[in-house]
């Protein structure tokens, strides 16, 4: 087995190795064009590389490395996310060894890399992790239901046998759902702070910078968060993404992306339009203030649920503060070996990172209709 760049004359193989995933039942593809979505930049340090495994002169896995800065204990470091790892063990037993094989040749390119998502802590990606002497954990999940009808007509992680999907029904058509979500969402403490919100076309550096330098050592572990690199991240002709400015006495105290969608036969939460509270930044101790802010803001959007994974202690308790629930999470956290010796996790540890959806891979499940 052998580990190379993924390079043009390589894509060819690739659709090879895509179609003998499909036929063995394997719905997930790996990009079939070798040129990346965050190509090296001068003056951006955060940029991608592909890799492949190639066998007898066939491509048989590959995975990407995104390359970004990070605050570690204040201490600015170069760290990579595994991207997209797919290896044709999936549907060839005869290649179950590919996926550890994947592992092994990120860390040693980047020692200190880390995964998000995965699907959850039980899913392949982070069964291989553990198997491979990472740490892993889940990532928890919050949401909170703004129109409760749409809610149990449609979470399909509910609706899946019979005697779930008429007992939610009687649920939502008796409106004993929508008053048991009502108290079990009513909090006394939420906040009253008024801030100002500004719907911004692109992070500005003149104020996204200064709000970095005032929040990067707030945080055991983040991802750089200044105006290149969010630019980069969430560029300006993207439509998907709300980008809330919010301000205080007319100082930018906090920045919010935001997601307002509207699916269709979502594998989790059916035709729903779903809010999501995708990254952040502040000051954790208006922390609260800013998620009922962000909350409303939503609310009076129209959608029907919003959405959000968080690590941090403090926005996790201003998630709870705002009324929203924890749910089962698919979104897990990797550190290979090298890294987790650095940072020495735990879950007390977790609570002091600050890792949400929009470090990794983009929220592209939640990519459907945006609602304009």
């Amino acid at each position: 087995m052998q580990f190379t760049s993924y390079t043009e004359e390589l894509e060819p193989l690739v659709k090879a190795f895509n179609a003998r995933l499909r036929d063995g039942g394997y719905a997930w593809r790996y990009a079939e064009s070798h040129v990346g979505r965050y190509p090296r930049r001068e003056g951006v340090p955060l940029y991608e590389e592909s890799f492949l495994a190639l066998d007898r002169g066939q491509v048989r896995g590959g995975y990407h490395l995104k390359y970004q800065q990070f605050a570690i204990h204040g201490v600015i470091e170069t760290v990579a996310f595994i991207q997209f790892p797919v290896s044709e063990g999936l549907v060839d037993p005869s290649y179950k060894m590919v996926g550890v094989l994947l592992l092994r040749d990120a860390v040693r390119r980047q020692p200190t890399v880390l995964s998000v998502g995965g699907g959850g802590v039980n899913q392949p990606l982070p069964r291989l992790e553990k198997a491979s002497k990472w740490a892993v954990y889940e990532i928890p999940f919050f949401f909170k239901v703004i129109r409760t009808s749409p809610f149990f007509a449609n979470i399909a992680y509910l609706r899946d046998r019979g005697s779930r999907r008429i007992a939610l029904d009687l649920l939502r058509y008796t409106g004993l759902g929508g008053a048991a979500l009502r108290i079990a969402q009513f909090r006394l403490n939420q906040s009253r702070d008024t801030l100002q919100i500004s719907l911004e076309p692109d992070f500005d550096p003149s104020w996204a910078d200064e709000l970095w330098e005032r929040c990067k050592d707030q945080h055991s572990f983040i991802a750089v968060r200044d105006g290149v690199t969010l630019s980069t991240l969430y560029p300006a002709g993207d439509p998907h993404y709300l980008r809330l400015r919010m301000l205080r006495n007319g100082r930018t105290i906090a920045w919010v992306i935001l997601l307002d969608s509207q699916l269709e036969n979502h594998k989790q939460f059916g035709s729903m339009r779903v809010g999501a509270i995708v990254d952040c930044l502040a000051a954790p101790h208006d922390a609260t203030a800013v998620v009922s802010a962000a909350t409303n803001y939503l609310h009076a959007r129209g959608v029907d649920i919003i959405v959000s994974n968080q690590t941090s202690s403090a926005w996790c308790d201003a998630l709870r503060c705002c009324g929203f629930l924890v749910g089962p999470s698919n979104f897990a956290l990797g550190l290979s070996p090298q890294l987790a010796s650095k940072l020495q996790p735990n879950k007390q540890v977790i609570g002091s990172f600050h890792l949400n959806r929009g470090d990794g891979d983009r929220p592209t499940h939640l990519f459907r209709t945006v609602v304009s």
